[in-house]
Order: structure tokens, then C-alpha cells, then sequence
């Protein structure tokens, strides 16, 4: 079991290599042959260091002279090769693990919402950055090191078997004992990288949620609270570094142990070897070096497989993200027909998650022409996933949606997103200037354009205010504007695209009466030549809706005018009386 384990593992790191290393070859096969070249040479140097310790001993000054110039210009000439060895080392994994982070990024992005709402931000953050980083430094690491090693064994033994076969059989017992300690301690590095990935996931979500809601924290005076959270967090990452401590410390005391035994192993038949002129200074002072480097390449071999342990974790972590199914790339064909639109949802059957309960149940609607349409309903009865299912962030679980007779299953999302303006509840920008806040909206519109539609939304005044007006940055989460400003400037970026279909998902919500007036009748003279579906909870905002749809239980439960359902629906009034009673009075 435990070995079809490893050739699982093993085969998992050899498609990762194959797919971003291999691309990288030559550089990398250049990187292995200087760093063979600079490993067989600088393995001359201990040969030559015992060699001068015996012209010392004979007195031999002129030969001592040409052996310390011989060692000098080896000792400047690889460690040059060295430090260019490690600028090419640092800039091949840097491109390879950017080439994986710009892989996986694509990946995240592009995952179904379905999917991606699973996970926390601290999970996406800590696998997109500290795994991918951790895979690629052992992938390089492993090529790099493995020839490396090999020249370092292969001379390290030849001259420790021409030296001293006697003293070569230190290894007989240093090799095994190595070899153990490792393989019975590397299920317990398995077990705690997988909790310390664990713990970095959770932290940074922890931390990513308190940077991202400072101002409801300082609101509702969650500081103590949120040290005391952040506290617990630094507790439970002391227990796993004392553990990780813990488990180096033994790993290293016993390989330590293994060491010492071995070269007082040497220094004891070195002596013996000595005495009966068997061997000299010079010769057991190159063999402690060789058999040095012996048991440090072994180590190295060893230090390797226990960060298999830890790189194995990161790379089932990334697969598990790239092999979650994204939306996929379509061509998204012809737009629809200008003409007219028309929505129509037969018995929609949809819920988040398998273990939640329907948010849709035999959900039926149509709009059959342009038009300003208000969708209302308590919270929770499925507005806004009316809104995600129609610009297909979502799929429907049964029934069936159409556009222009067409079935959703059949229209490419990149075309439904061309042609239908989505403007979510959530504050959407990006720490960038207000022109291209809006610009993204259409990049190609012109400036002229852009302040048109700020003057539509009352906002071209404010603008004009700031320190450089349309090029002002507007920090991150556009911090400089107000929670109204805010919301206009998402209204004129989506009328900047000039789509046939708007939805507005609670729009108006932060706005003040003579703000949200303005902006219904905007919304309204823009409802002549397009579909403008409108979600609120206020009655002041759909009132002028051509027609409404009540929502209940996931279901429509009723449909109609303002008036019609004012008059006709006891649910409709029982939904507005405690927030417009004026309203109602004044239109029964």
C-alpha cells in the first residue's frame, strides 16, 4: 500500500517537472554542467589540502609553494563559479515558479463560482504563493542537487577506497543507520506539514477578514476581541513549531550521534593505521574530508526525502485546485438580436451546495420586451440568485432558462456577459484611478463618454473636486468615496457598457431620496430601449417598475404593477407596511 503510495507521489512530481521545468531544459541542463564542473573540482582541494600537510612534514618547500598556488586559484575559480551558479539557480526557479503561479492564478479566477465559493481566501492565497514556491525550490533542488551528489559520492569514494580501505568501513555502519532514521521519521514531517499548511490557510483567511472589515471591527469595538482571536492563533502555531522543533531536534541528535560514532570510528583506526606506518597526517587529514563529504551528500539525500514529505502535501494542495472544472474558454459567437429580449425560466430547480435546501423551487418568470422590471421578496428568497443565474455565474440544477428561445445550456457565458450588465450588491473596484475604475467597464469608450454618464449618475461634480479629478486613485476599496459614491460610480461604469440587458442588485440602497430618484429615472428612460432588472428591498425604488415580481419561498409568487399588487396582494403590502405606510395609504 505504502509503495503504490510512493509511485503515486512519485509520479505526480515527475508530470509537475515535465510540465513547467522541461520547458526550461537548456538552461537547466547548462545549470547542472557548471555545477558537475564546479563539484569535480573544488573535490580536488581536500586532496591537495593533505598533500601540503605532508610538504610540511618533509620540509618539501618548493613543492608546498606550487601546491598553495594550485589550491588558491581552485578555491577564486569555484567560488565564482558558485556565486554565477546561484545567480542562474535563483532566476530559473523564479521564472518556473512564476510560470506556476501564473498558471494557477488563471486556474482560481476561472474556477465555476460554485467551486471557488468553498474555499477561503487565505487557502487560495497560501497555495497560490507558499506551495507553489515550496514545489518548485525541491523540483530544482532535486535535478540540480542529484548530479551533484552523485560526483560528490563517486569521488568522495574513490579516494576514501585509494586512501584507506580499512577506514572505508566506517560506512558499513553509517550508511544504514542514516538510511533508518530517516525513513522511520519522515511519516511524522508528513503529518505536521500537512497541519502547518492547515494553520497557514486559516491564518491568512483570519487575517484577510480582519484587514478587509477594519471599520466594522473599530464600529462594534471588536479589538480586544480580535487580539484575543489573533492570539490563539500565534498559541496554535507555537504548539506546531515546538512539535516541529521537537522532531528536528531528535532527527539531528540522532544523525549527530551516527556522525560522531563514525569519525571517532576513523580517528581510533587512523591511529592505528598511523603507528604502523600504514598512513600519514596528510593522508587521514584528506580521507576525514572525503568521508565528510560523503556522509554530508548521504545527508543531503536523506534531508531531500524528508522535504518530499512536505513538498508532497503542497503538490496534492495545487493539484486539488487544478483539477477542480472552471469556466471554460467559448467563442462567444453573434450577439442576440437588438430587436427585443426575452427571459423566460420554466420550473427552475437550483440550490448552492448538495447539503443546502433549494433557494429556487419550480421557479417560473418571463419578460417578454424591453422594459424596467422590479424584482422584491424577503431576504433569502432567491433575488440576487436570479441575478448570478442570469449572467450564468451559476448553472440551473433542473428546468431550463432560455434567452431569445435559445437554452442557457447552449449560449457560451463570454456571450451572455457581452450582452448583459451585472452590478452586484458588493462594492466592486480596484485601487486605481476614477477613469479607470469606470473604464473597465468598456475600455475602448472615450473620456468624453465617461464623463457623460458621471453627469447622468450627479457624480461629474464630486470628481471634480479631488486633488486630479478623473485621475485621482481612489485607494483600495475606492476608501476616498462614500458608500453613495460608491454605488453611482458602479451605475455610470455600467451604463458606459451600453448593453440591451441591466441587472442592478440593490443599487440604490445607499443613496438618499433625491439621489435615488434621480437614478430610477435614469434607470427608467434607459428601460425604453433595454431590459433593466431592478433588485430592492426599498418600495420607492421598483414603484415604477412596468412590472414586478413578488418572490416567496422561491417561487414567484405574485407578479404585476406596483398598483395591481398593492391592491391585490396581501404578501406585497405585508412586505412594504412597516417601511412605506405613506406609500400605501396613499395609493389604496
Amino acid at each position: 500500500m505504502k509503495s503504490n503510495k510512493n509511485k503515486e507521489d512519485n509520479e505526480k512530481l515527475k508530470v509537475f517537472i515535465k510540465k513547467y521545468i522541461s520547458p526550461k531544459k537548456n538552461r537547466l541542463v547548462f545549470l547542472v554542467l557548471m555545477i558537475f564542473g564546479g563539484t569535480f573540482i573544488k573535490n580536488i582541494n581536500p586532496y591537495l589540502y593533505g598533500k601540503m600537510l605532508d610538504s610540511i612534514s618533509s620540509s618539501n618547500m618548493e613543492y608546498l609553494i606550487k601546491l598553495i598556488v594550485i589550491y588558491f586559484v581552485v578555491t577564486i575559480f569555484t567560488t565564482l563559479l558558485g556565486i554565477y551558479e546561484d545567480y542562474l539557480g535563483q532566476t530559473l526557479s523564479f521564472k518556473v515558479s512564476k510560470s506556476v503561479q501564473k498558471n494557477m492564478f488563471d486556474k482560481i479566477i476561472r474556477l465555476k463560482t460554485k467551486v471557488y465559493d468553498k474555499y477561503d481566501t487565505g487557502e487560495f492565497m497560501y497555495r497560490l504563493n507558499g506551495d507553489s514556491d515550496e514545489i518548485v525550490s525541491f523540483c530544482i533542488n532535486v535535478i540540480t542537487s542529484f548530479l551533484h551528489i552523485i560526483v560528490n559520492i563517486a569521488i568522495s569514494l574513490y579516494f576514501v577506497f585509494k586512501i584507506s580501505t580499512q577506514l572505508t568501513s566506517v560506512a558499513v555502519f553509517y550508511i544504514p543507520a542514516s538510511f533508518a532514521v530517516t525513513f522511520l521519521s519522515r511519516k511524522y514531517f508528513k503529518e505536521l506539514a500537512k497541519r502547518r499548511k492547515e494553520y497557514n490557510d486559516k491564518y491568512y483567511s483570519f487575517q484577510n477578514e480582519i484587514f478587509s472589515n477594519n471599520t466594522g471591527i473599530k464600529s462594534y469595538m471588536l479589538e480586544d476581541s480580535m487580539n484575543e482571536k489573533f492570539k490563539n492563533f500565534i498559541s496554535r502555531d507555537f504548539k506546531i513549531l515546538k512539535r516541529s522543533i521537537f522532531l528536528n531536534n531528535t532527527v539531528d541528535l540522532l544523525n549527530n550521534l551516527i556522525t560522531v560514532i563514525s569519525s571517532l570510528y576513523v580517528i581510533y583506526l587512523s591511529a592505528i593505521l598511523i603507528r604502523s606506518n600504514l598512513l600519514t597526517i596528510g593522508t587521514m587529514v584528506s580521507f576525514n574530508t572525503y568521508i565528510n563529504n560523503l556522509f554530508s551528500s548521504i545527508s543531503e539525500v536523506l534531508k531531500l526525502n524528508i522535504s518530499k514529505q512536505n513538498v508532497i502535501i503542497s503538490l496534492n494542495r495545487v493539484n486539488e485546485i487544478m483539477s477542480k472544472s472552471s469556466e471554460k474558454r467559448e467563442t462567444p459567437g453573434n450577439n442576440f438580436s437588438l430587436k427585443n429580449i426575452n427571459f423566460e425560466g420554466n420550473e427552475i430547480y437550483f440550490r448552492y451546495s448538495e447539503k443546502d435546501k433549494p433557494v429556487l423551487n419550480n421557479f417560473s418568470f418571463e419578460i417578454s420586451s424591453f422594459g424596467f422590471y422590479g424584482f422584491v421578496g424577503k431576504n433569502g428568497c432567491g433575488k440576487s440568485t436570479i441575478a448570478k443565474l442570469l449572467v450564468k455565474l451559476y448553472d440551473v440544477e433542473y428546468g431550463e432558462l432560455k434567452l431569445n428561445g435559445e437554452s442557457y445550456k447552449d449560449i457560451p457565458k463570454e456571450k451572455l456577459r457581452r450582452n448583459i450588465t451585472y452590478v452586484q450588491k458588493e462594492d466592486f473596484f480596484f485601487d486605481d484611478t476614477v477613469l479607470n475604475n469606470i473604464k473597465f467597464g468598456n475600455p475602448v469608450a472615450r473620456d468624453e463618454e465617461v464623463i457623460e454618464m458621471c453627469k447622468k449618475v450627479d457624480l461629474d461634480e464630486y470628481i471634480n473636486t479631488l486633488p486630479q479629478k478623473y485621475e485621482t486613485v481612489i485607494g483600495e476599496g475606492a476608501s476616498i468615496l462614500s458608500s453613495g459614491q460608491k454605488q453611482k460610480l458602479s451605475i455610470a461604469r455600467a451604463l458606459l457598457r451600453n448593453t440591451k440587458i441591466y441587472i442592478f442588485d440593490e443599487v440604490t440602497a445607499n443613496l438618499d431620496g433625491k439621489s435615488e430618484k434621480l437614478i430610477i429615472s435614469v434607470l427608467k428612460e434607459l428601460s425604453k430601449n433595454s431590459v433593466v432588472i431592478f433588485i430592492s428591498h426599498k418600495v420607492s425604488s421598483i414603484i415604477e417598475s412596468d412590472e414586478i415580481f413578488l418572490i416567496d419561498e422561491g417561487i414567484v409568487a405574485e407578479r404585476g404593477s406596483h398598483n395591481y399588487l398593492i391592491q391585490n396582494s396581501k404578501l406585497y403590502c405585508e412586505l412594504f407596511k412597516n417601511i412605506d405606510l405613506n406609500i400605501r395609504e396613499k395609493v389604496t
